[in-house]
């Protein structure tokens, strides 16, 4: 399990703020497409990173920024994206069936131990 910066209520709490940051981007600069996939990317990628999961960060970054990057400068998406897509897809079913690993008690124990402590601050 990879090391987490922030429990799971700020890394939750800073992306939400993260996601408002880039609606009201969205907003002033009225670029609504394909801007919100770059708001939702970051906000996802965010939160990823504070609670360690490095891999499913990059993994974020690559289908988000690389849609927002394929629409934004006019790359022929009808082939990219899929890929892009589909590789978001494998990595996934791939940390699940084959790296997922059950948490101990332990470790719960230490997630509510540190929620517990964020709360009390």
């Amino acid at each position: 399990m990879s090391h987490s910066h922030a429990s799971q209520r700020r890394a939750r709490n800073i992306s939400t703020v993260v996601f408002l940051l880039g609606l009201a981007a969205l907003i002033f600069t009225q670029d609504w497409w394909p801007g919100i996939m770059l708001v939702f990317g970051l906000s996802i990628a965010t939160r990823q990173l504070l609670l360690g999961q490095t891999y499913d960060t990059f993994v974020s970054l690559l289908v988000f920024v690389g849609t927002f990057l394929t629409v934004h400068f006019d790359m022929s998406w009808r082939i990219f994206l899929p890929i892009l897509f589909t590789l978001g897809a494998i990595y996934i079913l791939v940390r699940e069936f084959f790296e997922s690993e059950a948490l101990t008690e332990e470790e719960k124990e230490d997630d509510v131990t540190h929620e517990i402590e964020e709360n009390r601050k």
